[in-house]
């Protein structure tokens, strides 16, 4: 998950102990002063290791935050493919709710953005194979060019968690979690699909109801 336990290939519990340690160390200090103040001193000290161990696992701190967001990639693809079609969504910002931290970190660009971009690029990517399913199970095709389509609505997805995520952090109010989740379908449906499309339907439904009980 997200934010949660970090699950290495690597089965030693010192290693993996060791890159805990210095993940929670990136998150905890990027989030404080931003990437570029941190320094590998730094990183040791919050995590409690020495410069050795941290350069027998780490080139060098972009190396680690580069580490960092392929944990947080891999975390959000393994949540992904536990739901079918429109509960991902709901995955993805429920796991985003219990374990922030990690999540802000590769949606605010630290590192010149490459844990950012590495972010997008899975979301796109499991964006068009929904995309590609639903095709194949007899929907209409989108009204935009299926990557053009699929980058779009992964662009929003992520720019809208990153301001959701940011809004717990900093005392400003957040929208419910459920009401941005149904929000983003229904702009995801209503920007990409014909009048015309089925789709529409049941998902232009569960909006009113919703809006109708708050």
């Amino acid at each position: 998950m997200t934010g949660g336990t970090i699950e290495l290939v690597r089965t030693d519990p010192r290693v993996r102990r060791t890159h805990r340690a210095l993940h929670d160390a990136m998150v905890a200090l990027c989030l404080l002063d931003g990437f570029r103040s941190v320094t590998v001193d730094q990183l040791v000290e919050h995590a409690g290791v020495t410069r050795a161990t941290f350069y027998t696992h780490f080139r060098d701190k972009e190396h680690l935050l580069l580490a960092l967001a392929e944990q947080v990639v891999g975390d959000v693809l393994d949540r992904f493919q536990q739901a079918d079609g429109g509960d991902r969504l709901q995955l993805l910002f429920e796991d985003a709710e219990a374990h922030p931290d990690r999540l802000r970190v590769v949606l605010r660009g630290e590192g010149d953005g490459v844990a950012l971009r590495r972010f997008v690029d899975a979301v796109a990517a499991v964006v068009a194979e929904v995309d590609v399913d639903a095709l194949a199970a007899g929907m209409p095709p989108l009204v935009a060019d299926p990557e053009l389509a699929a980058r779009a609505f992964a662009g929003q997805v992520v720019e809208v968690l990153r301001w959701w995520v940011d809004a717990g952090a900093d005392g400003r109010p957040r929208p419910h979690r459920d009401d941005v989740v149904l929000q983003l379908r229904r702009l995801a449906i209503t920007g990409r699909t014909d009048p015309a499309d089925p789709r529409r339907s049941p998902l232009m439904a569960a909006s009113a109801a919703t809006h109708s009980h708050p």
